[in-house]
């Protein structure tokens, strides 16, 4: 009996809870069949008001990309070197023979030969911290020996002539001398890693670093004996520290009436537009009379933000890029334009509404991007005003990645009126 009872609160519980979850507010807009239909309208090219595209800066770290190679965007040479550093090694051995050093090859641009010759690795004099190098400084306390990283020998690293370089398939393969890690493991204080780099223009190599796998990031082979009547085993290491530093001119380029995305040197952008309730007001289903209460209870179901491609795209087009944008509503209208010291938006300027990103390939012919919530709070809640809305890559110092969009952006909202009280 008392089963019984019970299955019956329960079931009535849970239709209370359906019932409940039910009353709110209807997500599409529309009242069953017999609803409002929605309506799709445009904000076009010309009610935008600003384009401004700002450099910005971002920490390396946790990456799961390593860069080496040098690339201009916006006139500026951007170059990148990868650190390496293998810490975890062994306590002490017999032998430490056949040293090699594998990485897989991600993205390969303009790297027709690499070899000796384009590819050039240093070990490194100056301790480093993954959590905290950049170009200027290895660590959050030191700076490098000229106040920034160095590619001449001898500065911060001393040039390594002794190895050989091959590929195997995706697989860059450095054969490393035994003496160089024997020193690591006898003296590991003194065992700073690697740094990777090209001193040719106009080329570049994207890794797999360890952040995006144990399987695909990088590993130091080795062969070991750790007393003279073992037999040799093959070990690895996966790197303690793997991260790209690259280099910038620390000066934060603000570029008006351009609209660029780029991931090293970081560019964001900036775009302000206004929003006429006419194009709301006017809808032949319009019958409610206040038009606050109007713009408040209608229903965006759908935005879009739209960004055409420039028809001569700066990112190698022989790379099958995407890029991948995160939209951010503005909730300050002041801009820094002119100091270039610092970016001309900071965080405290935009909100998160955590709009999943949109993906696209630089191969199509324009960039949709959602702004459904953004719009929804700009149009029906009071709490925002119209600010603007601030565009980055989900990407920046991942890659060389880099694309311009033409100044005839639109916006596309398909929304629903409200249904009259009356």
């Amino acid at each position: 009996m008392n089963k019984g009872i019970n299955i019956a609160i329960i079931i009535i519980s849970s239709m209370l809870i359906i019932i409940g979850c039910t009353d709110k507010k209807n997500l599409t807009g529309t009242s069953g069949l017999e609803g409002p239909i929605p309506i799709e309208i445009e904000i076009s090219s010309d009610m935008f008001t600003d384009f401004y595209s700002y450099e910005d800066s971002i920490r390396n770290f946790n990456s799961d990309n390593l860069m080496l190679g040098n690339y201009e965007s916006n006139n500026f040479n951007n170059q990148a070197v990868t650190l390496l550093k293998f810490t975890s090694l062994v306590d002490s051995f017999d032998q430490v023979v056949d040293v090699k050093l594998n990485i897989r090859i991600k993205e390969n641009y303009n790297f027709d030969v690499i070899d000796n010759t384009t590819l050039k690795i240093g070990k490194m004099k100056i301790d480093w911290l993954e959590s905290s190098a950049t170009w200027y400084k290895p660590a959050d306390d030191t700076t490098w020996t000229d106040t920034e990283f160095s590619l001449t020998d001898g500065i911060d690293f001393e040039f390594l002539d002794d190895i050989e370089i091959s590929t195997e398939g995706d697989s860059l393969i450095i054969e490393l001398s035994e003496e160089l890690l024997q020193n690591w493991i006898l003296a590991d204080s003194l065992n700073y890693g690697l740094a990777l780099f090209t001193e040719d223009d106009d080329k570049f190599i994207e890794f797999y670093s360890s952040e995006y796998s144990d399987e695909n990031g990088p590993k130091l082979y080795f062969d070991y004996t750790a007393a003279p009547e073992d037999t040799l085993e093959t070990l690895y290491r996966t790197p303690t520290n793997d991260i790209h530093i690259y280099k910038t001119d620390n000066d934060f380029t603000v570029y008006e009436d351009k609209l660029i995305i780029s991931n090293i040197q970081p560019i964001k952008m900036f775009l302000k537009f206004d929003i006429l309730n006419s194009i709301f007001i006017g809808s032949p289903l319009n019958s409610v009379e206040d038009t606050l209460a109007y713009l408040e209870r209608l229903t965006i179901n759908r935005a879009d933000l739209v960004l055409a491609y420039e028809s001569d795209n700066p990112y190698p087009e022989d790379l099958n890029a995407s890029i991948n944008i995160d939209p951010f509503i503005m909730i300050s209208p002041d801009l820094n334009l002119e100091n270039s010291s610092i970016p001309m938006i900071n965080s405290e300027d935009y909100e998160d509404m955590y709009i999943t990103s949109s993906n696209d390939s630089l191969n199509s012919d324009a960039f949709t991007i959602n702004i459904t919530r953004i719009m929804q709070a700009i149009i029906s809640d009071e709490d925002y005003d119209n600010c603007g809305i601030m565009l980055k890559s989900i990407y920046e110092n991942k890659d060389f990645k880099h694309s311009e969009f033409n100044l005839e952006p639109k916006i596309t909202i398909l929304f629903t009126p409200p249904i009259s009280e009356e």
